[in-house]
């Protein structure tokens, strides 16, 4: 694989792009952009012509693995089939946080703290980034996460749980809530038996 150059939101990458091979979530479709064993992206769509579409035009020439080759790969397969995955540390994923600006990237790091299964609401997110009262601040980070599902942005919620404010809508973000709800469920029945 020859070394290249290419510009990603504004930040120079030295390294390849790599995008895995589209791994189907219980609601659409995900990629994940790579360079230098750093995620850049989750690419994510509905439908999964529109994610090649997507995935081709933002990142032209990027060299296609297979999802388990990466580590951010593995998280979006073990996600796919239930695994109650851990957060991206314990997951090994090397995040390219200077993608965001510094605000944003407090509110991504405290919303990737939120285990799986479970929501907090905007207020909180923002207060755990330094900024309490900041809730629609805080919504307007998530709205710009480059890294769904890795980082659980559908995992946040209003102040009085509703489903509220969610890029790919709230049908995506109820499926994977429910999703989620279902695998913890089943776990807590595997371990009563």
């Amino acid at each position: 694989m020859s070394k290249e150059i290419r510009t990603v939101a504004g930040i120079g990458v030295t390294h390849p792009i790599l995008l895995t091979r589209p791994v189907r979530l219980p609601f659409g479709w995900a990629s994940a952009a790579v360079a230098g064993s750093r995620l850049l992206a989750v690419e994510w769509e509905e439908a999964i012509e529109a994610l090649r579409r997507t995935s081709a035009a933002r990142h032209p020439g990027a060299v296609t693995i297979d999802a388990e080759a990466d580590p951010a790969g593995r998280y979006l397969l073990d996600y796919a089939a239930g695994t109650p995955v851990a957060g991206i540390e314990n997951a090994g994923i090397a995040i390219a946080w200077e993608r965001v600006g510094e605000f944003d990237r407090a509110v991504l790091r405290a919303t990737a703290a939120i285990p799986y299964g479970r929501t907090t609401a905007y207020g909180e997110v923002a207060a755990r980034a330094g900024k309490a009262g900041a809730a629609r601040a805080a919504g307007a980070a998530l709205s710009r996460n480059p890294w769904p599902v890795i980082i659980p942005c559908h995992r946040v919620v209003g102040a009085r749980g509703g489903l509220v404010g969610f890029g790919k809508g709230i049908a995506a973000k109820e499926a994977l809530l429910r999703f989620e709800s279902a695998t913890v469920a089943r776990a807590a029945v595997g371990r009563a038996q």
